[in-house]
C-alpha cells in the first residue's frame, strides 16, 4: 500500500525546536534581549554620568581660589590693606609706580596694612601670594595734593613750602638711597639741593611739629652744569679758555674789561665738542685785565666765572 508523505507545514510559528527537542518561544527571546538592552543602557548612561561628574569634582577642586583685596581710606593721607583668603597666605607686596616692592609675611588667611599715599599722581601695586603659589594682583591709581614745590634749574633742584604750618625738618632721598635730614623749625621752607645727573626718583618728606607729614615723590632728570677755567698761555699775553660738558658745548661768551664793546660769543652748536680749549686772539694790555665767560652745554645749562690778571 502506498504511503502518503505529509508535506504540509505545521501552523504554529512561535515556537521552535532547539537541539534538545524543546520548543522555544520567540517572545521570550525578545523579551530576554530587549531587557539586556535596557540594562546594558543604564550601563553605558551610568558609566558616562559617573565621567562627567569625576571631570567636574576634578575640576572644581583643581581651580584657584582667587583672594578678597580690598582698600579702604584711613586717613587723609592713608589707606588701609586688606587681603582675607580661604587657604594660608604666604606674603603680600605692595609699591608705588615703579619703586621697589614693600613685602609683609603672611599670618593665616587675613593680613591688614596701613600704607601712607604719597603726593601726586600714583599707581599702587598688589601681589597676593598664597601657600600653593597661586599669584592675585590688584593695581588702583591716587590722586593727593601736596604742599611741597619742587623746581629744577640744571644741576640744581629748589625744594620750597609753605602752608602755614611749623616744619621741623624736612628729608628728602634719592631712589633707595638712605634719607638726608635738614633742620627747619620755620613756616617757610626754601632749600636748595644737588640733582644727580640721570634719571631718578626724588622723595621729599616735610614733617611738621605735631609730627604729620608732607609728601612728595617726583622723577628728576638731572643734568650736570659745564665745566669752566680761565688762564693765560705760555707767553702770558693771551687769555685761553678752557671749557668741558658731559654731553655737549653748545655756546661761549665773554666780556673782556667790563666793556659791552669787547663782548664776543662762539656757537658750538655743529661742532659736537665735549671739551674745548680756546685761546684769546687779542693781547692784554697793560695794566689790569679783567674777562668774564659764560659757557653754555646742549641742555642750555649755564656755568659762569671770572678772572683777573696783571700785565706789567
Amino acid at each position: 500500500m502506498n504511503q502518503i508523505l505529509s508535506t504540509s507545514i505545521p501552523t504554529n510559528k512561535k515556537k521552535m525546536k532547539n537541539k534538545g527537542g524543546n520548543s522555544v518561544d520567540i517572545k521570550t527571546i525578545i523579551k530576554f534581549f530587549s531587557i539586556f538592552v535596557f540594562i546594558f543602557g543604564i550601563f553605558i548612561v551610568g558609566i558616562g554620568g559617573y565621567e562627567i561628574y569625576n571631570k567636574s569634582f576634578l575640576s572644581s577642586q583643581n581651580k584657584v581660589v582667587e583672594p578678597t583685596i580690598s582698600i579702604e581710606n584711613k586717613t587723609d593721607s592713608s589707606i588701609l590693606l586688606k587681603v582675607m583668603h580661604k587657604k594660608d597666605i604666604e606674603k603680600v607686596e605692595y609699591r608705588w609706580n615703579e619703586e621697589e616692592a614693600v613685602e609683609i609675611n603672611g599670618t593665616g588667611k587675613y593680613v591688614e596694612k596701613e600704607i601712607k599715599i604719597p603726593s601726586g599722581t600714583n599707581v599702587l601695586h598688589v601681589i597676593v601670594e598664597d601657600v600653593d603659589g597661586n599669584q592675585s594682583t590688584y593695581d588702583k591709581q591716587y590722586e593727593m595734593s601736596s604742599g611741597i614745590n619742587i623746581e629744577v634749574s640744571g644741576s640744581k633742584i629748589k625744594i620750597t613750602y609753605n602752608e602755614n604750618k611749623t616744619i621741623s625738618y624736612m628729608t628728602y632721598r634719592w631712589d633707595e638711597e638712605d634719607e638726608t635730614t635738614i633742620q627747619i623749625n620755620s613756616e617757610n621752607v626754601e632749600k636748595e639741593i644737588e640733582a644727580k645727573k640721570g634719571l631718578h626718583t626724588l622723595t621729599v618728606v616735610m614733617v611738621d611739629e605735631d609730627n604729620g607729614t608732607d609728601t612728595k615723590v617726583q622723577k628728576i632728570n638731572g643734568v650736570s652744569k659745564p665745566k669752566l677755567e680761565i688762564d693765560l698761555d705760555e707767553t702770558r699775553m693771551h687769555f685761553v679758555i678752557k671749557a668741558s660738558d658731559d654731553e655737549k658745548l653748545s655756546k661761549i661768551e665773554f666780556v673782556l674789561n667790563q666793556n659791552d664793546e669787547d663782548a664776543y660769543a662762539i656757537n658750538l652748536e655743529e661742532k659736537d665738542l665735549k671739551e674745548l680749549e680756546y685761546v684769546l686772539p687779542m693781547e692784554l694790555k697793560d695794566g689790569e685785565n679783567l674777562i668774564e665767560v659764560t659757557v653754555y652745554n646742549s641742555n642750555g645749562i649755564t656755568e659762569n666765572t671770572g678772572a683777573r690778571f696783571f700785565k706789567q
